[in-house]
Protein backbone atom coordinates (compact mmCIF):
# COMPACT_ATOMS: atom_id res chain seq x y z
CA UNK A 1 0.00 0.00 0.00
CA UNK A 2 2.99 2.33 -0.74
CA UNK A 3 1.41 3.35 -4.65
CA UNK A 4 3.34 7.01 -4.29
CA UNK A 5 6.50 4.75 -4.62
CA UNK A 6 5.17 2.11 -7.32
CA UNK A 7 4.13 -0.39 -4.41
CA UNK A 8 8.15 -0.71 -3.55
CA UNK A 9 8.88 -3.29 -0.42
CA UNK A 10 10.62 -1.27 2.24
CA UNK A 11 12.01 -3.07 5.44
CA UNK A 12 8.83 -1.68 7.43
CA UNK A 13 6.07 -3.18 5.00
CA UNK A 14 8.51 -6.57 4.92
CA UNK A 15 7.72 -6.69 8.85
CA UNK A 16 4.11 -5.41 8.45
CA UNK A 17 3.92 -8.89 5.67
CA UNK A 18 5.39 -10.84 8.43
CA UNK A 19 3.01 -9.96 11.50
CA UNK A 20 0.11 -9.54 8.97
CA UNK A 21 0.43 -12.89 8.34
CA UNK A 22 1.06 -14.59 11.36
CA UNK A 23 -2.36 -13.27 12.25
CA UNK A 24 -3.94 -14.37 9.69
CA UNK A 25 -2.69 -17.91 9.96
CA UNK A 26 -3.94 -17.91 13.63
CA UNK A 27 -7.50 -17.00 12.49
CA UNK A 28 -10.09 -19.03 12.52
CA UNK A 29 -12.61 -17.26 10.77
CA UNK A 30 -10.41 -16.54 7.09
CA UNK A 31 -10.65 -18.97 4.99
CA UNK A 32 -9.11 -17.86 1.99
CA UNK A 33 -6.26 -14.39 1.30
CA UNK A 34 -6.08 -12.05 -1.39
CA UNK A 35 -3.14 -10.25 -1.70
CA UNK A 36 -2.95 -7.02 -4.48
CA UNK A 37 -1.03 -3.83 -4.68
CA UNK A 38 -2.32 -0.46 -4.17
CA UNK A 39 -2.66 1.77 -7.94
CA UNK A 40 -1.60 0.46 -10.81
CA UNK A 41 1.47 -1.41 -10.18
CA UNK A 42 1.97 -4.82 -8.14
CA UNK A 43 4.78 -3.88 -6.98
CA UNK A 44 8.35 -2.36 -7.95
CA UNK A 45 10.43 -4.67 -6.28
CA UNK A 46 12.55 -3.54 -3.30
CA UNK A 47 13.15 0.17 -1.97
CA UNK A 48 16.52 0.34 -2.32
CA UNK A 49 16.90 3.71 -0.32
CA UNK A 50 15.16 2.53 2.72
CA UNK A 51 17.54 -1.33 2.30
CA UNK A 52 21.20 1.29 1.93
CA UNK A 53 19.39 3.07 5.74
CA UNK A 54 18.58 -0.17 7.22
CA UNK A 55 21.98 -1.67 6.46
CA UNK A 56 24.09 1.23 7.37
CA UNK A 57 21.59 1.24 10.50
CA UNK A 58 22.79 -2.16 11.42
CA UNK A 59 26.28 -1.35 11.07
CA UNK A 60 26.20 1.48 13.40
CA UNK A 61 24.32 -0.35 15.59
CA UNK A 62 27.85 -2.78 15.87
CA UNK A 63 30.39 0.47 16.93
CA UNK A 64 28.54 3.59 17.17
CA UNK A 65 27.64 7.00 15.21
CA UNK A 66 30.33 8.55 12.64
CA UNK A 67 32.01 7.62 9.37
CA UNK A 68 35.46 6.49 11.53
CA UNK A 69 33.07 4.14 13.43
CA UNK A 70 31.55 2.35 10.74
CA UNK A 71 34.98 2.17 7.86
CA UNK A 72 36.23 0.19 11.46
CA UNK A 73 33.61 -2.68 10.50
CA UNK A 74 35.37 -5.16 8.70
CA UNK A 75 33.75 -7.43 5.85
CA UNK A 76 33.00 -10.19 8.39
CA UNK A 77 31.07 -7.78 10.63
CA UNK A 78 29.37 -6.11 7.72
CA UNK A 79 28.08 -9.06 6.40
CA UNK A 80 27.07 -11.00 9.37
CA UNK A 81 24.19 -7.65 9.51
CA UNK A 82 23.39 -8.21 5.39
CA UNK A 83 22.71 -11.74 6.24
CA UNK A 84 20.50 -11.49 8.90
CA UNK A 85 18.56 -8.61 6.99
CA UNK A 86 18.34 -11.05 5.03
CA UNK A 87 17.20 -13.50 6.96
CA UNK A 88 13.97 -11.05 8.47
CA UNK A 89 13.38 -10.64 4.74
CA UNK A 90 13.06 -14.19 3.68
CA UNK A 91 10.96 -15.32 6.87
CA UNK A 92 8.57 -12.30 6.22
CA UNK A 93 7.36 -14.13 2.84
CA UNK A 94 7.81 -17.71 3.96
CA UNK A 95 4.89 -16.74 6.33
CA UNK A 96 2.89 -16.32 3.56
CA UNK A 97 4.37 -19.77 1.79
CA UNK A 98 3.21 -21.15 5.45
CA UNK A 99 0.06 -19.77 5.99
CA UNK A 100 -2.40 -22.43 6.53
CA UNK A 101 -5.10 -20.54 4.47
CA UNK A 102 -4.32 -20.06 0.67
CA UNK A 103 -3.70 -17.14 -0.60
CA UNK A 104 -4.40 -15.70 -3.82
CA UNK A 105 -2.17 -13.09 -5.48
CA UNK A 106 -3.82 -10.70 -8.02
CA UNK A 107 -0.74 -8.80 -9.55
CA UNK A 108 -2.87 -5.97 -11.14
CA UNK A 109 0.44 -4.47 -12.72
CA UNK A 110 4.12 -5.10 -12.57
CA UNK A 111 5.28 -7.27 -10.15
CA UNK A 112 9.79 -6.73 -10.37
CA UNK A 113 12.28 -8.12 -8.01
CA UNK A 114 11.07 -8.49 -4.62
CA UNK A 115 6.90 -8.11 -5.39
CA UNK A 116 7.46 -11.36 -7.71
CA UNK A 117 9.25 -13.01 -4.42
CA UNK A 118 5.73 -11.80 -2.63
CA UNK A 119 3.46 -13.17 -5.45
CA UNK A 120 5.32 -16.64 -6.05
CA UNK A 121 4.81 -16.97 -2.28
CA UNK A 122 1.14 -17.28 -2.49
CA UNK A 123 -0.57 -20.39 -3.60
CA UNK A 124 -2.06 -19.19 -6.67
CA UNK A 125 -1.82 -16.19 -8.93
CA UNK A 126 -4.21 -14.00 -11.25
CA UNK A 127 -2.37 -10.91 -13.00
CA UNK A 128 -3.40 -7.78 -15.84
CA UNK A 129 -2.87 -7.96 -18.85
CA UNK A 130 -0.64 -5.15 -18.49
CA UNK A 131 1.74 -6.81 -16.10
CA UNK A 132 4.98 -8.34 -16.48
CA UNK A 133 7.05 -10.35 -14.27
CA UNK A 134 11.10 -9.97 -14.01
CA UNK A 135 13.63 -11.29 -11.42
CA UNK A 136 15.73 -8.01 -11.55
CA UNK A 137 18.04 -8.16 -9.27
CA UNK A 138 20.73 -9.33 -11.89
CA UNK A 139 20.49 -6.04 -13.31
CA UNK A 140 21.76 -4.39 -10.26
CA UNK A 141 24.52 -6.47 -9.44
CA UNK A 142 23.46 -8.84 -7.12
CA UNK A 143 21.82 -12.20 -6.86
CA UNK A 144 18.43 -12.48 -5.91
CA UNK A 145 18.02 -13.99 -2.32
CA UNK A 146 14.50 -14.04 -1.08
CA UNK A 147 12.71 -16.97 -3.15
CA UNK A 148 12.88 -16.41 -6.84
CA UNK A 149 15.73 -18.55 -7.09
CA UNK A 150 14.09 -21.27 -4.94
CA UNK A 151 10.39 -20.64 -5.87
CA UNK A 152 10.20 -19.56 -9.56
CA UNK A 153 11.75 -23.15 -10.90
CA UNK A 154 9.28 -25.12 -8.63
CA UNK A 155 6.48 -23.34 -10.28
CA UNK A 156 7.00 -23.02 -13.67
CA UNK A 157 9.36 -25.97 -14.34
CA UNK A 158 11.09 -25.10 -17.44
CA UNK A 159 14.40 -24.71 -16.07
CA UNK A 160 16.22 -23.16 -19.57
CA UNK A 161 13.46 -20.10 -19.08
CA UNK A 162 13.89 -19.93 -15.17
CA UNK A 163 17.48 -19.69 -15.62
CA UNK A 164 17.15 -17.39 -18.82
CA UNK A 165 14.65 -15.13 -16.84
CA UNK A 166 17.49 -15.07 -14.00
CA UNK A 167 20.31 -14.71 -15.81
CA UNK A 168 19.12 -11.16 -18.31
CA UNK A 169 16.32 -9.71 -15.88
CA UNK A 170 14.78 -9.57 -19.14
CA UNK A 171 10.54 -8.82 -18.06
CA UNK A 172 7.96 -11.99 -18.86
CA UNK A 173 4.93 -11.17 -20.03
CA UNK A 174 1.21 -11.69 -19.19
CA UNK A 175 0.56 -14.27 -22.35
CA UNK A 176 4.10 -15.86 -21.70
CA UNK A 177 3.56 -16.38 -17.32
CA UNK A 178 0.41 -17.80 -18.53
CA UNK A 179 1.91 -20.57 -21.05
CA UNK A 180 4.56 -21.17 -18.57
CA UNK A 181 2.58 -21.39 -15.52
CA UNK A 182 3.39 -18.73 -13.30
CA UNK A 183 0.12 -17.24 -13.39
CA UNK A 184 -3.08 -19.25 -13.63
CA UNK A 185 -5.67 -16.58 -15.25
CA UNK A 186 -4.82 -13.33 -17.16
CA UNK A 187 -7.49 -10.81 -16.78
CA UNK A 188 -7.92 -7.50 -18.89
CA UNK A 189 -7.71 -4.68 -15.92
CA UNK A 190 -6.06 -4.19 -12.74
CA UNK A 191 -9.49 -4.26 -11.28
CA UNK A 192 -10.96 -7.51 -13.06
CA UNK A 193 -7.97 -8.98 -11.84
CA UNK A 194 -8.48 -8.42 -8.08
CA UNK A 195 -12.22 -9.07 -8.33
CA UNK A 196 -11.10 -12.31 -10.17
CA UNK A 197 -9.18 -12.93 -7.25
CA UNK A 198 -12.09 -12.09 -4.69
CA UNK A 199 -14.52 -14.14 -6.69
CA UNK A 200 -12.10 -17.73 -6.93
CA UNK A 201 -11.23 -16.82 -2.80
CA UNK A 202 -15.10 -16.72 -2.12
CA UNK A 203 -15.17 -20.74 -3.62
CA UNK A 204 -12.30 -21.72 -1.57
CA UNK A 205 -14.10 -20.14 1.49
CA UNK A 206 -17.60 -21.75 0.46
CA UNK A 207 -15.40 -25.20 0.86
CA UNK A 208 -14.33 -27.07 4.58
CA UNK A 209 -11.14 -25.17 6.07
CA UNK A 210 -10.13 -28.98 7.60
CA UNK A 211 -10.05 -30.23 3.82
CA UNK A 212 -9.01 -27.10 2.16
CA UNK A 213 -5.76 -26.46 4.81
CA UNK A 214 -5.22 -30.12 4.86
CA UNK A 215 -5.18 -29.95 1.08
CA UNK A 216 -2.61 -27.23 0.97
CA UNK A 217 -0.91 -29.03 3.93
CA UNK A 218 -0.30 -31.89 1.52
CA UNK A 219 0.62 -29.98 -1.59
CA UNK A 220 3.16 -28.06 0.17
CA UNK A 221 4.96 -30.94 1.72
CA UNK A 222 4.34 -33.21 -1.39
CA UNK A 223 6.53 -30.49 -3.07
CA UNK A 224 9.90 -31.35 -1.21
CA UNK A 225 9.76 -34.60 -0.47
CA UNK A 226 9.23 -38.03 -2.77
CA UNK A 227 5.41 -39.59 -3.46
CA UNK A 228 5.59 -42.14 -0.71
CA UNK A 229 6.61 -39.30 1.96
CA UNK A 230 3.53 -37.42 0.95
CA UNK A 231 1.21 -40.50 0.56
CA UNK A 232 2.63 -41.07 4.02
CA UNK A 233 2.16 -37.30 5.44
CA UNK A 234 -1.28 -37.50 4.15
CA UNK A 235 -2.10 -40.85 5.54
CA UNK A 236 -0.81 -39.70 8.85
CA UNK A 237 -2.92 -36.10 9.00
CA UNK A 238 -6.17 -37.72 7.29
CA UNK A 239 -6.41 -40.39 10.26
CA UNK A 240 -7.07 -37.30 12.54
CA UNK A 241 -9.04 -34.96 9.88
CA UNK A 242 -11.07 -36.80 8.23
CA UNK A 243 -13.11 -37.46 11.16
CA UNK A 244 -14.32 -34.19 11.18
CA UNK A 245 -17.59 -33.46 10.57
CA UNK A 246 -17.07 -31.78 7.39
CA UNK A 247 -17.10 -34.64 5.84
CA UNK A 248 -20.86 -35.75 6.33
CA UNK A 249 -21.57 -32.25 6.08
CA UNK A 250 -20.06 -32.71 2.33
CA UNK A 251 -20.99 -35.86 1.11
CA UNK A 252 -24.69 -35.45 2.59
CA UNK A 253 -25.01 -31.99 1.07
CA UNK A 254 -23.07 -33.77 -2.57
CA UNK A 255 -26.03 -37.06 -2.26
CA UNK A 256 -28.96 -35.35 -1.86
CA UNK A 257 -28.31 -32.45 -4.32
CA UNK A 258 -28.96 -29.86 -1.58
CA UNK A 259 -29.11 -26.31 -3.13
CA UNK A 260 -27.78 -24.61 -0.09
CA UNK A 261 -23.91 -24.99 0.63
CA UNK A 262 -23.45 -27.08 3.72
CA UNK A 263 -22.04 -24.81 6.52
CA UNK A 264 -19.24 -25.36 7.98
CA UNK A 265 -17.39 -24.55 11.54
CA UNK A 266 -14.66 -22.31 11.80
CA UNK A 267 -10.90 -24.28 12.06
Amino acid sequence: NRPDKRNAISHVVFQEIQECFDRIDECRHTRAVVLSGEGTVFSAGLDFTDMYTVMSAGVEGLTGDGKAAKESVDVARKGKVIRKVAHLWQNSLTTIAECQQPVVAAVNGPCIGAGLEVAIACDIRHCSSDAYFSIREVKIGMAADIGSLQRVPKIMGNDSLVRELAFTGRNLNATDALTHGLVSKVLPTGAETVESALELAKVIAGNSPVAVQGTKAGLNYSRDHTVQEGLEFMAVWNQAMIQSDDLIKAAMATATRATEPPVFNDF
